[in-house]
């Protein structure tokens, strides 16, 4: 891509037009873009077979590629420690960077798998304790659909407390399992990144030639862009997480719930899944506020949840984001489904990353801007460029 689509993007060489401006007298009218936008039924066909097999190499290599793509991202996120640590010491010890790049990478990791554990172990422990609160509840849904006339006695057959609350904790023993599983993938990703960072002075150097060679188009800022606002999304994504969590744990001891560790660290670390990680966090403390509370207090306590998440959500973060990552809503939601058929758990985590990738590339590549468009949130393509860059901004 950084080598075709830079000729698209170059300028006409006044040698080969004679010295006079293309368009001009004799010469042609059709310019680059045009001739780019000229494509036949063939080659929207063949384009979209190989887009088609592409994904399906994605999907059937996601032992590989799924990590690969993990410790890119990973890799641009540490970088600037490496860089500011090696930067400061002799040639002998720049490894000392490397080293405290991989030791946050660790703590971060551990740190996550022990949330991860932590909550999952608690709430599947806890919920059978609860099984005298959920019959209540579900004895008076039944007689509240009695006087509905609904057909209450057929349903209890299907509904009863021990079948929601078996599959619950058996859904939550897998879900610590499948996370202790995905670390066996991050250990393959952990030599990855390691040899990313060694490598990293030699890979910029490489993309600095191929960015000169034959006028292509800025492959070292497209990657500094993608950097710079995927660092931008971290930064932003762990602060809200922080914050959200905090105040899911306040609103939770206020009311006296159980489990306010839990919701705290389930709401930091989903909020890095987007759109269903805040979904799933804040329905924990409203469902178990229904088991616990009256129903008034119920409704009190799920109201606060939806204040939270309305006010961090739709004006805190695009505050602190801004306009560098306008990723469409629904994008994001497609992507997040498609990275997960993909990646599995790893394609839930990168949804938008990748989708933040592609939006940048296609932004510096005149021909794919129209992608970059649909991408985004921009209404057209000036504000668009305003927002994201890229060549002739």
């Amino acid at each position: 891509m950084c080598g075709e689509a830079g000729a698209m993007s170059r300028p006409a060489d006044p040698v080969e037009g004679k010295g006079r401006p293309r368009g001009t007298g004799g010469g042609s009218a059709v310019g680059p873009v045009a001739r780019a936008s000229a494509v036949s039924p063939l080659e929207w066909m063949l384009g979209l077979l190989l887009l088609l097999a592409a994904v399906l190499a994605l999907r059937a290599t996601s032992w590989f590629t799924g990590p690969l793509a993990f410790a890119f991202f990973v890799a641009l996120a540490v970088w600037p420690i490496d860089a500011a640590i090696g930067a400061r010491l002799p040639h002998g010890l720049r490894w000392l960077g490397h080293l405290a790049a991989m030791l946050v990478i660790l703590l971060v990791f551990a740190a996550f798998l022990i949330g991860i554990t932590y909550a999952g172990q608690r709430l599947a422990a806890g919920l059978p304790e609860h099984r005298e609160a959920l019959v209540a509840l579900l004895e008076s849904l039944a007689a509240f659909g009695e006087r509905l006339g609904l057909p209450i006695d057929s349903l209890r057959n299907v509904v009863s407390a021990d079948r929601l609350i078996e599959p619950a904790v058996g859904f939550l023993s897998s879900l610590v399992n499948a996370v202790w599983q995905t670390a066996g993938v991050l250990t393959l990703a952990l030599f990855l990144i390691l040899f990313m960072l060694i490598e990293a002075p030699v890979l910029r150097r490489k993309v600095a030639a191929v960015t000169t060679w034959r006028g292509n188009v800025d492959c070292r800022q497209v990657l500094v862009d993608v950097a710079g606002r995927f660092r931008r999304y971290l930064l932003v994504r762990a602060f809200l997480g922080l914050l959200t969590g905090v105040l899911y744990a306040a609103w939770a001891w206020w009311w006296d719930l159980p489990f306010v560790i839990v919701m705290g660290t389930l709401a930091f670390l989903l909020n890095f899944v987007p759109t269903v990680g805040s979904i799933i966090a804040g329905a924990v403390p409203m469902a178990i506020a229904l088991l616990r509370l009256e129903p008034a207090s119920a409704a009190i306590v799920a109201g606060g949840i939806l204040v939270i998440e309305q006010v961090l959500g739709n004006y805190v973060d695009p505050k602190l984001l801004g306009r560098q990552m306008s990723l469409s809503g629904l994008v994001v939601l497609v992507a997040l489904m498609f990275w997960t058929w993909v990646w599995g758990l790893l394609g839930a985590l990168l949804a938008v990353p990748m989708t933040l990738l592609l939006m940048v590339v296609a932004a510096h590549v005149p021909a794919l801007r129209p992608i970059a468009l649909f991408l985004s949130d921009a209404p057209d393509v000036d504000e668009m460029r305003n927002s994201l860059g890229g060549p002739g901004k």
